[in-house]
């Protein structure tokens, strides 16, 4: 009958369906409101249409084993081009959700097999099929608690790796696996063997939970690591603030000097002027004004930390007899945490004020940081006659001893604000570029 075929599409589109939505939810967290709602409409429009398709099929051929597998092993790709429509540009994360997917699913129809073995061997094949189709949708709906969350962690876990060839092993390997499991069942075999169908069973869950653990075990390892990282950068934070207080007190105490011999200067400026030496007192005032930026702590933003962690090395680099020339422009109200960007700011002033101290002739250090909308910029330039020796991951190697957080506290900061780093030596100058989102950390 008509309504049987319609019906076993439905079943199957249903199935569909139920596997975008978990590939889906690992995604959920990038879409707004109005890609969530695009999404699904698009999802809605195809479903009617493959349900259609699928009818036309199976009412040509009938329910058969081979048409059913098929429909399950193809049926799903229409789907996914349309989340990675949705969201491009991310090749390895798709394989890798789609891989644990496919995975659960493999599991879920493995269950469903077991229940068919106990309760509908001697159906029909169309029967069977029907059952299969219908207990599957009925275990992935209990088991939906438990999806959603493993399926949630999959991405946030897989970006704490940073290294593009573990990248690439972690979403090749269970992509390798759904391979061979999909050669495994591809086979017009509607009944198999108890040991086979817990070998069915088995397998991909022994797989999908063990690389489950594994990647956990994982995070914990990045968690240690990062509060080991963090606890340095409170303790460097705790050595800025101090030296900002002391820094700040000893231009309390030249500003306390330059009160006790005020009424003095007025004197000296007013003999001067009796005299009419305007251009003594113009050089007396001038002078004056030197002695009062020295030292100084500049408003370059409205939070402490990072005026201090730029007023430090600019007074260092005076005292070391480098030129320093800042240009700073940042609004009062950035979503990039001040913590966060003062560290890296430390760090990379440090490097540039180390470097540039072992140059010979011309010592110069530029500073440019700049906000512009939703977008930041920081370059960083010291002159340098060496060569700059990078690593694997782009990044500089230090060739001198230090804190050791330098590099550690760039890749931190670029994998929080989605950022990207250029490094380049050339004419006699090492310069560092680094662009970011402004936006609140992860």
């Amino acid at each position: 009958m008509m309504w049987v075929v319609f019906l076993f599409a439905f079943q199957i589109t249903l199935i569909q369906i139920a596997g975008i939505y978990l590939r889906y939810y690992a995604f959920e967290e990038q879409f707004t409101p109005t890609a969530k709602g695009s999404l699904w409409k698009n999802i809605a429009l195809l479903s009617l249409g493959v349900i259609g398709g699928y009818a036309l099929a199976f009412s040509h051929i009938g329910i058969t084993v081979a048409g059913y597998k098929a429909a399950l092993l193809l049926g799903w790709i229409p789907y996914q081009y349309l989340l990675m429509d949705a969201i491009p540009r991310q090749l390895l994360h798709h394989t890798f959700v789609i891989s644990m997917s496919l995975l659960w699913s493999f599991i879920i129809h493995s269950l469903s097999c077991v229940v068919l073995a106990f309760f509908f061997m001697d159906y029909a094949v169309e029967e069977v099929l029907q059952a299969e189709a219908c207990i599957y949708i009925i275990f992935f709906l209990m088991l939906l608690p438990l999806s959603r969350y493993f399926f949630k962690t999959l991405l946030p876990t897989f970006s704490l790796f940073t290294r593009h060839k573990v990248r690439i092993y972690i979403a090749i390997l269970p992509f390798i696996m759904t391979l061979g499991y999909v050669a495994m069942i591809s086979d017009r075999t509607l009944w198999h063997s108890w040991e086979e169908r817990l070998a069915r069973l088995l397998l991909p869950a022994a797989f999908v939970f063990t690389y489950h653990y594994i990647m956990g075990t994982a995070k914990q390892i990045y968690e240690r690591k990062r509060l080991q990282h963090n606890k340095s950068v409170m303790k460097q934070e705790l050595l800025y603030l101090e030296e900002a207080r002391l820094l700040a007190a000893d231009n309390k105490n030249q500003v306390q000097k330059q009160l006790d011999s005020l009424l003095e200067t007025y004197e000296q400026l007013r003999q001067l002027i009796n005299y009419g030496n305007l251009e003594g007192a113009k050089s007396y005032i001038e002078e004056q004004e030197e002695k009062l930026s020295a030292g100084t702590i500049l408003p370059y933003t409205d939070n402490a930390i990072v005026n201090a962690a730029i007023s430090i090395y600019l007074n260092r680099a005076k005292n070391a007899g480098i030129e320093i020339i800042p240009k700073v422009n940042l609004p009062r109200d950035m979503k990039t945490d001040e913590n966060d960007l003062s560290v890296l700011l430390a760090n990379l002033l440090e490097n540039a004020l180390l470097a540039c101290i072992k140059e010979h002739g011309l010592r110069q250090i530029t500073l440019i940081l700049q906000h512009n909308g939703s977008q930041c910029v920081l370059e960083i330039a010291n002159t340098f006659n060496g060569s700059l020796k990078l690593g694997e991951d782009g990044l500089p190697k230090a060739n001198h001893s230090g804190h050791g957080i330098g590099m550690l506290s760039l890749k931190t900061f670029l994998n929080k604000y989605d950022g990207y780093a250029d490094f380049n030596c050339e004419n006699g100058w090492a310069r560092v570029t680094i662009y970011w989102e402004d936006k609140l950390p992860c």
